[in-house]
């Protein structure tokens, strides 16, 4: 299924579980529908990107007097003679693209609720044409993050490439030009791209010959599989070439600004990338962070915001309700769902970042001599099947792509955490392959460690916005 944000992405079931809890979990630390508490239950709702229609039917079983129209572009809402009469009354589903203009009446609707569908910069516009003078519309929106831990090696320099924080992800292209530039001068082979030495070089030279290419290749240290440069990097190109912004919440608030006055928010939800298993051994098993494990303090408080850059510091600790005692019990405990549903939505997403990674390193000199040696060999033989899943590239791809899935899959440590909340034994049978994985990797521990910064996997925030007359009558 191709989203309405132009990304490729399977929606499949387990996708949709994942959208559920998400909604347990805002409900559950709102103690609402809503960020916004409204003094009256609005009269006329519009749920845009309504999915398979949670949040509607229950807003319409919740408020007896109001009329809810769910809006998304596929029609997988249950069907309305399914659900109770006096709620398949007041409920309505209209389907369309959110990127063309929306059909509805002008000042329709109350309150229009908008979650993870932010990119889409153009609705604004269109928002504020259907909402009604004084009307509420909320957003929930979180940054595109490719969840993964950089690690550094002895000398404090990172094992492998790593993404710059420039806003543009194209800025990273030179931090892998030089870290592949010492190993591209000693790659004497025909294919090897990098600087020729002079023949006043080579008469000057002292000492043996230089490796081949496969034996300097030999001599390198072995990739640790926990450290994914390449597929952040692929993902960072991904967002790029389909004009997405990573850092969504950073840059939001000055554009809802220009559509909407009065605009209110929370503290950034930040959510550490848990540490892998290895880390910790011989401490007391993490809980999955079951419903009843959310912290009553953990409450969104509202607050006005300001457009201007000085006043957002998002990336502030002291602004991020992640680090206030009175939530911090409640919202760490749910870090293994939210790692897991931050991958699981990646992995749907997977053969447009297998694209975005053909794209960068299909000529690239910084990955090893015999993928490179072997790509080309394949290109020149199969020219008309350079998408073949056989590509040796496509292979070295899948090699990252699964590195990735276990280390993930180890991070968000659901079955070990299922099985210290219900005191369940080890299954039987073999295990699972990312425990065989994880296993493996116990003589790299000592060879390199985590940089000091943690990694986040979600960055989360809500915004409330109302539609005040001296905004609306300047459009």
């Amino acid at each position: 299924m191709t989203s309405s944000s132009g990304t490729d992405i399977s929606y499949t079931n387990d996708l949709v579980d994942f959208d559920h809890w998400d909604h347990m979990f805002m409900t559950n630390c709102c103690k609402s529908l809503t960020l916004h508490d409204f003094d009256e239950p609005p009269s006329a709702i519009l749920d845009l990107g309504c999915g398979r229609g949670l949040w509607a039917i229950e807003a319409a079983r919740k408020w007896h007097g109001s009329t809810v129209v769910g809006f998304d572009i596929a029609s997988v809402q249950p069907p309305l003679n399914v659900l109770e009469e006096s709620t398949s009354r007041r409920l309505k589903w209209v389907h369309g693209n959110i990127l063309d203009d929306l059909p509805f009446d002008d000042c329709q609707f109350d309150f229009v609720r908008m979650v993870r569908m932010g990119l889409h910069i153009p609705v604004y516009q269109e928002i504020s044409r259907v909402l009604k003078l004084h009307g509420v519309f909320e957003i929930i929106e979180e940054d595109l993050i490719f969840p993964c831990q950089t690690f550094q090696s002895f000398n404090g320099s990172p094992d492998n490439v790593r993404s710059s924080g420039n806003n543009s992800p194209r800025s990273s292209d030179t931090a892998a030009t030089t870290a592949s530039s010492s190993y591209l001068k000693l790659d004497p082979s025909p294919g090897a791209i990098g600087p020729r030495s002079s023949s006043a070089d080579a008469f000057s030279a002292i000492g043996p010959p230089p490796l081949s290419a496969f034996e300097t290749e030999m001599t390198l240290p072995r990739p640790n599989p926990r450290n994914h440069p390449r597929l952040k990097r692929a993902w960072e190109e991904l967002l790029d070439d389909r004009h997405l912004a990573p850092n969504l919440i950073s840059i939001l608030p000055s554009k809802l600004k220009v559509w909407f006055g009065d605009i209110r928010s929370h503290p950034p939800l930040q959510i550490a990338l848990p540490p892998g298993s290895t880390r910790r051994r011989g401490s007391t098993p993490t809980t999955c962070g079951l419903p009843s494990l959310i912290d009553p303090d953990a409450v969104f408080e509202l607050s006005p915001i300001s457009c201007k850059p000085s006043s957002i510091e998002l990336d502030n600790d002291s602004n991020s309700i992640a680090t206030k005692k009175s939530s911090q019990r409640g919202v760490s405990s749910w870090a293994s769902m939210h790692l897991a549903r931050t991958a699981r939505t990646i992995a749907g997403c997977k053969e447009s970042v297998w694209e975005a990674y053909e794209k960068l390193y299909g000529h690239d000199p910084s990955l090893p001599y015999t993928v490179r040696s072997a790509q080309e060999k394949y290109l020149r033989r199969h020219f008309n099947k350079a998408q073949s899943p056989a590509s040796p590239l496509r292979d070295y791809f899948e090699s990252d792509w699964i590195n990735w899935q276990n280390d993930m899959t180890d991070r968000a440590c659901l079955r070990d955490s299922i099985r210290a909340e219900l005191s369940w034994g080890e299954p039987h049978g073999g295990l699972p392959e990312w425990r065989i994985w994880r296993n493996s990797l116990s003589s790299q521990e000592a060879e390199t460690r985590p940089e000091e910064k943690p990694e986040l996997c979600r960055n989360l925030r809500g915004f409330v916005c109302f539609n005040i007359p001296e905004i609306a009558n300047a459009k």
